[in-house]
């Protein structure tokens, strides 16, 4: 963290400036600290507003997961971006590495910015109205902590372990010179689920009518409680909290044009969290320029597993003039091309999430995890019959192929074949032999922890291989 510290008070104040002009004139900047930039909670508030904007890291796993796995291809006016990731060629420099090292930055930006402002939700002064805020913008805050530490967990570690050492730096307070080790991946597993549940019991109860899917509340919470422990093996609390979102109906499954309609923002249908994007092209745009250039396009795999009469088929896949296919899922919007907002989590997870679960509890439970799979497929594919699996293994690779399709360009595909030991395999047409396949076990499973910070941080331990 320590190469960050220039830009450390930067970031804690970069949403409180256009509120506090005055105070930023009068103030001496050499002097600039966070005792004076946090003294009301109006101040707090945009400080929160502004770890909110840097969620919007999650971009970094859309986009490392699609190019490091089976569900992109290059583009056909591909110039070389992203070329060296998805051909396995990374490593922690910035100059191969800017795809796969990016987050690293990002989400302790992120984990840094709450930990700026945590310190003064109850001391800075407010109004008899604003007290009630002061819990919810606490539980929202230690909520995106949370986040920020599992997206690192993810990226930046084998699979789940508890015992392993190497995890990633817990990061609690702000400090511009730390040289932190790493945490094993049970300590920091135990501080994720912490924060979450801290968070969930200073928030209100959620129903249909106050839900929004631009804040953490208790639903998206339960939502990204249910994506951790699928990822840590705990099928049992991945049933609850799944559960727990599906049948608060905050957001139901949807069909037909209620569902495509995600896709240009005309609505918010099954979005539980999102960043959301009023001009920026900064999730549209890594696929497909303003201009229509093709950088990076859906793999040939992907097409040919989405059937005709799926409906995501046509609203995840185009084509141009020129017959060359492009990423539809995030092209466009009334706001313009490639504008669109980051749908970072949504409700079809939470079904593949519990059917998943349900498969890997055993036969007792395979009725119930297929009948999940099913209600998912049934809102999808038109004329859709009911499927019946023989095992639970069908049944789960049933699932991982559902996520592959319903969830790709969302930053899972990469994740999900790694955490179940499965190899990258594309199809010759996707890819050169060189790099069709990445085997199980590969150590570019995991990304590298950047150079920048191996060089300041002599505390630091490196992933294999790099």
């Amino acid at each position: 963290m320590k190469y960050m510290k220039y830009s450390l008070y930067i970031l804690a104040v970069a949403f409180i400036a256009g509120g506090c002009k005055k105070e930023l004139q009068q103030n001496n900047p050499a002097v600039f600290s966070d005792a004076n930039a946090f003294t009301t909670f109006d101040h707090v508030q945009l400080g929160a507003n502004g770890a909110f904007g840097r969620y919007s890291v999650y971009s970094f796993d859309m986009y490392a997961n699609a190019l490091t796995s089976d569900e992109a291809k290059i583009g056909a006016d591909n110039n070389g971006q992203g070329a060296l990731t998805f051909r396995y060629q990374y490593s922690a420099d910035n100059t191969t590495g800017g795809d796969v090292i990016g987050g690293w930055a990002g989400y302790y930006s992120l984990i840094d910015q709450v930990n700026r402002v945590l310190p003064h939700v109850y001391t800075v002064t407010y109004t008899p109205a604003q007290a009630p805020r002061r819990d919810i913008v606490q539980g929202q805050l230690l909520a995106l902590r949370a986040l920020g530490h599992f997206g690192l967990l993810q990226a930046y570690c084998k699979n789940y372990n508890a015992s392993e050492t190497r995890g990633v730096p817990i990061m609690l307070a702000s400090d511009p010179s730390a040289q932190p080790a790493r945490n094993t991946m049970g300590q920091v597993m135990t501080q994720i689920e912490k924060d979450l549940a801290d968070a969930k019991a200073l928030l209100p109860a959620v129903t249909p009518a106050t839900f929004t899917d631009t804040v953490m509340n208790k639903v998206n919470i339960a939502a990204y409680q249910a994506r951790i422990a699928l990822y840590k093996g705990d099928w049992a609390n991945a049933i609850t909290y799944a559960t727990e979102v599906i049948n608060s109906n905050v957001k139901p499954l949807v069909s037909g044009a209620a569902y495509t309609g995600i896709w240009t923002d005309a609505n918010n249908n099954e979005t539980l969290f999102r960043i959301r994007y009023a001009t920026s092209t900064g999730i549209g745009a890594l696929w497909t320029t303003t201009s229509g250039l093709i950088y990076i396009a859906p793999s040939d795999k992907l097409n040919t597993s989405l059937a005709a009469a799926d409906v995501r088929k046509a609203a995840f896949i185009a084509a141009n003039g020129a017959g060359n296919n492009y990423v539809n899922k995030f092209y466009t919007s009334s706001r313009g091309g490639r504008v669109v907002d980051m749908k970072a989590c949504r409700i079809s997870e939470m079904y593949l999430i519990r059917a998943e679960a349900y498969a890997r509890q055993g036969a007792g439970s395979l009725a119930l995890g297929t009948a999940d799979l099913n209600a998912l497929r049934a809102m999808r594919i038109t004329g859709y019959v009911n499927e019946v699996f023989a095992t639970t293994d069908a049944l789960i690779a049933a699932v991982l192929d559902e996520r592959f399709k319903e969830l790709c360009f969302e930053g899972f595909r990469f994740y999900d074949l790694r955490r179940n030991n499965l190899p990258v395999q594309r199809l010759p047409s996707d890819a050169s032999a060189a790099w069709q396949t990445l085997a199980t076990g590969s150590f570019r499973f995991v990304f590298p922890i950047p150079q920048t910070e191996m060089t300041v941080n002599p505390n630091m331990v490196q992933n294999d291989g790099y």
